[in-house]
Formats: C-alpha cells, structure tokens, sequence
C-alpha cells in the first residue's frame, strides 16, 4: 500500500496553479471613454426639479425636510390644519419668465418621500409667516375657494446646518413672491385689476 501524500502538499500545488490576475500587470489600462462627467449636487438637483417643473432655471434655496399641511373647514370639526400627505425636501425655485411682459416667475416645490404627489405652488401675493408656518394660498383647480396650505420646515438647534432655516426660507418666499406680484401688477393684469 502506497503511503497518503499530506495535505499541505495538495495546498502548496493548487497556489501555483491558479491564474494570474490581469490587473496585477504594471500596464495602466486606459479610462473608459463611457463614464459620463461627475455632476454637482446642484446640477443633480436641478435636473430632478426639471422632469417636474421643466420650466425651472435655478434653485433658489433648498431645506432638507418640509410638511405641507392643507387649511380646511368642516360643519362638524370647525377650520382646523391637517397633515396633506406631502412631505420631503423643500425647494424654492425661479421659472423662466413669462412670455407676457417677461415677468419673473417662482415656485415652492416639495418633492414627496410620501407618496407620487409633489406640492407645486406658484409664489404670487401675500405670505404670511406665523407660528413657525409658511403660509400659502393659491387658487383652487375648480376655479372655487383658494387653497391655504401651511408649509413646515424642520430646524435644529443653534449650531445645526438646518437652525434658522424656517425664517430664512419664510424671508426668501415672501420676496419672491413680492417680485412676482410687483411684475404682474406692473403690467396691469394682476390680482384685483
């Protein structure tokens, strides 16, 4: 009977039979001349709004996380403010100008984590800023009463990348909203003529 060879040999055999690795070579390969050109949080953001609003030419100002709350009244509860469903990062956006007059053109944008529903609003008239809301309004779709919606922007703590950041988006709103307004009325086809 032939003695059983070790198993250590059968190890020390089967690491000089593996294959070599191509890139162990000290030729550098040459770069992929299909990988497109690093984009900026920016321009990634930018792009995103314009599949939404296509006619979105800047980003104002951005806050990490918003709720967007619908004013309602009812016979039976009375007005009070309810959650809409809509929620997620908040963008304030300049459009192109109108084609009538050239005038200036801003929304606020909520893209959904929620759901497929993004809050679109077109910033035009008075904004009112109290206990911590945005308050917003907008004509409704059917041509009835105007929609109030109440946004809300998370904030932190003094310190935090997000403190101050509700007065700060109120503040740029409100002023886009008076440039709009300001242009629209300029030409004599705002609110009220």
């Amino acid at each position: 009977m032939t003695p059983k060879k070790p198993k250590t040999h059968q190890r020390h055999q089967s690491a000089h039979l593996q294959p070599s690795d191509q890139y162990d070579s000290d030729v550098p390969l040459p770069p992929p001349q299909d990988i497109p050109p690093q984009r900026t949080n920016a321009e990634l953001n930018l792009s995103v709004l314009q599949r939404h609003l296509p006619s979105t030419t800047s980003i104002i100002s951005i806050a990490p996380y918003a709720v967007v709350y619908i004013f309602t009244s009812t016979p039976q509860n009375g007005p009070a403010w309810e959650k809409s469903g809509i929620e997620g990062t908040l963008f304030i956006c300049q459009q192109t100008s109108a084609p009538t007059y050239g005038t200036e053109r801003y929304s606020v944008v909520v893209l959904n984590r929620k759901g497929l529903n993004d809050f679109i609003c077109p910033l035009s008239g008075d904004i009112d800023y109290e206990a911590g809301y945005i308050i917003l309004r907008s004509a409704s779709e059917e041509g009835g009463e105007e929609n109030i919606w109440g946004l809300w922007i998370f904030e932190e703590e003094e310190g935090s990348s997000t403190a101050g950041m509700r007065e700060v988006n109120a503040k740029i709103i409100q002023e886009c909203a008076a440039r709009a307004t300001r242009n629209v009325s300029s030409y004599g086809y705002g609110p009220g003529t």
